[in-house]
Formats: structure tokens, sequence, C-alpha cells
């Protein structure tokens, strides 16, 4: 066997072994049937902000007109130093929809991560929500978060299942639509073996003395809280009955700047967790965290170095050999031009993987955030 083969093969291995893997887990894993919550608690709802004036009022209203009994309910508004209207519209709504709030401005923009670390701290109640300014929630998502989050005492935190809304259709909402297809299967998988700490941040319900505060300048917050907790002894669940929506934008360039955003926080998360590879967290620390650390440090480089690799090879037994490889690796990159598929957002996943290991290693943890619109 040829050494070009030999690492042809070996750089293939590993994404294919991965990727099989939790395509099993997608087709195989049946979703919860869920736990409502039966004697609603009180509970605080942190809403970290930063120039949300075409949202918050609407985002306020929403707790008042979803399932979950109003007067259970203390909203956090924790703003990051808004140059716009945010904190007198939130002030507004608090009244105007006789939800019990209060606003914490903070004395400079230091990100979302010292936003939530404040909110949590200020918290009054043993269950804290978190979530973000520019979606809603279903009626019943705080019914099934809190439910399930109450249901084992082992339990630490759990995050809810993002409902995409497209306002026009594009590649990117196409692609995005594909991705989620799976997504949260996946993560209900790896909930079930222990825990997943795959985050989604607009909707997550946790005990407040399961948390410890996330790292200020680096990581994502969804992701570092779930990591924490689960470091505090926790597990953390997926849960996709507790949904919400959210936009999902038609522009490639705001996309783009998301997608490169949340991979870079999610892997610097992972990398500075690293030590929790290990026995003592059970199978999250021996089977899940290093499966996803595999994922996305290691699969990005190795899949495309493996496409270059069985093009050259096939290029020495004939030149179209490997030009199909090529064209067949373009065609299926961009077929989600046409019609969205599962393998086009695959690989533009992989692209965004890479891509932002550059930013991960900025250390950068303020962002522009993308166009906001009501849901």
């Amino acid at each position: 066997m040829s050494l070009l083969l030999y690492s042809a093969i070996i750089t293939a291995a590993i994404p294919v072994s991965i990727y099989l893997i939790y395509i099993a887990a997608v087709i195989f894993t049946k979703e919860n049937s869920g736990n409502k919550i039966k004697n609603p608690p009180d509970i605080t709802v942190v809403i970290p902000t930063y120039n949300e004036e075409k949202v918050i009022e609407h985002r306020i209203k929403n707790l008042r007109d979803i399932n979950y009994p109003t007067d259970k309910i203390h909203a956090i508004v924790v703003d990051d130093r808004s140059s716009d209207n945010t904190v007198e519209l939130a002030k507004d709504a608090f009244d105007k929809y006789n939800v019990s709030g209060e606003i914490i401005v903070k004395d400079s923009r230091t990100g979302t991560n010292e936003s939530v670390n404040l909110g949590v701290k200020s918290a009054r109640t043993d269950i804290v929500v978190t979530t973000d300014a520019d979606v809603v929630f279903e009626d019943n998502a705080l019914d099934y978060a809190i439910g399930t989050l109450l249901s084992d005492d082992n339990i630490g935190a759990v995050c809810g299942e993002l409902e995409p809304i497209v306002k026009e259709k594009s590649f990117t909402t196409g692609s995005e639509k594909a991705y989620r297809s799976v997504y949260g299967k996946m993560c209900t998988w790896e909930s079930h073996i222990h825990s997943t700490y795959c985050f989604n941040g607009p909707l997550i319900a946790l005990r407040k003395k399961a948390f410890s505060p996330i790292p200020a300048t680096h990581g994502a917050s969804d992701a570092g809280m779930a990591l924490e907790i689960i470091r505090n002894g926790y597990r953390c669940i997926y849960e996709a009955n507790a949904k919400f929506y959210e936009y999902i934008t038609e522009n490639l360039t705001q996309q783009r700047r998301q997608k490169i955003r949340r991979s870079s926080r999610l892997q610097e998360a992972t990398l500075h967790n690293i030590n929790l590879i290990s026995s003592k967290y059970g199978k999250f620390g021996t089977l899940i965290l290093p499966m996803r650390f595999l994922m996305f440090f290691v699969v990005p480089v190795m899949f495309f170095v493996s496409v270059i690799l069985w093009s050259v090879f096939l290029s020495q037994f004939n030149i179209v050999f490997g030009l199909v490889i090529i064209a067949g690796f373009a065609g299926a990159l961009i077929s989600g031009l046409w019609s969205s598929n599962i393998l086009s957002s695959f690989i533009w996943h992989q692209v965004y993987l890479l891509f932002s290991l550059r930013y991960m290693f900025k250390g950068k943890h303020i962002w522009q955030a993308i166009d906001r619109e009501k849901v």
C-alpha cells in the first residue's frame, strides 16, 4: 500500500467514523415525550441585551403571553451599555405588560458572558432561565424545560430547541434548516447517554446552585454554562419539546459572521474544558466530549485533506478520476443553492469550523450582532 493511499484512508477514516456514529444516533434516537410541570415555581428570566430596541418590547410581551404564570416570573434585563433606547423601552414594557422586572446597566461593555454571570448572580429564585432578546418562547416551552429540569435532582440545566422561521427562502436559510433538522437529535442522543453541552442559548433553564460563573472573555455563554454545570457534578439535557422561535437571516454575509462567531466560541469552550475528558465525568468525559473534540478540531482538517489526497491518488491512474472527485465535492458544496440538503450543509459546516479557528485564537469575545427582527 502506497504512503499516499494509506494517508488518504487514514484522513477519511476519522471523519467517517465520527459522523457514522452521529448518523446512527439521528436515525435511532427517539425524542422524549416531555415532562410538563404541575406546580410552576417562581423563576427569574435573565435577558442580556445590547442595542435591542427593535425587539425588547416584543420579548417582554412574550413572557406575559406564554402559558407560564406571569406572577411567577421576574425578569432581569442586563444591558451591555446599549447606545439606543433598549433600556427605556424595556422599562416601559415591564409596566405595559404587567411583568415583574428590573434592569441592570453595566458600567462598561464586556460581552454576553459577563451579562449572564451578573444576571444569574442577581436572581433571587432557585430556578433561572436565560434567553435572548430576539426570540420568543412557544406557549408551553417553560413548562417542558422546567418540568424536565425538576424531574431529576441530578439535572442541573435544560436547553430548548430552535424552531427556525424563514422569512425569505435563500441558500442560507435552506442550509440552516437542513443543519437544524439533525442538530437537536444529536444533542438528544448525547443527553440520553449523559449530557450535552451544545446548548441553545435562547432557552436554558438551570438550577442556580448548579451554576458557576463562566469565563468573561472566551467561550460561548451557553456551552460554557453547560460545561461548568457538568463540572459541578450535574447533567445537562436537551429538551426538544421546549421550543423557541428565531428568524434565520437570508443574508449570506450575516450568516457567515453568525456561524463563525458561534463556532469559534464553541471551540473555545471545548478547548478551555478539555480536562473534563476523564472517567470522573462518566460517559460524558469518556465518550461525548472526546467525540465533540474530534468533531470541532480534527474532522474539519482531515475532511478537506482527505478530499485532496483522494483526488491526487486517483489522478495517478487517470486525471479524469481526480477531477471527478473535485467536481463531485464542488457540486455537493453548491447544491444547497438549488435545494437544501444535509450534505451541502455538512460541508459548509466544516468550512465554518475551519475559519472559526482563526477567531478562536484571537480571543475575540465582543461581536457585532446580526440584524434584529421581531418574531
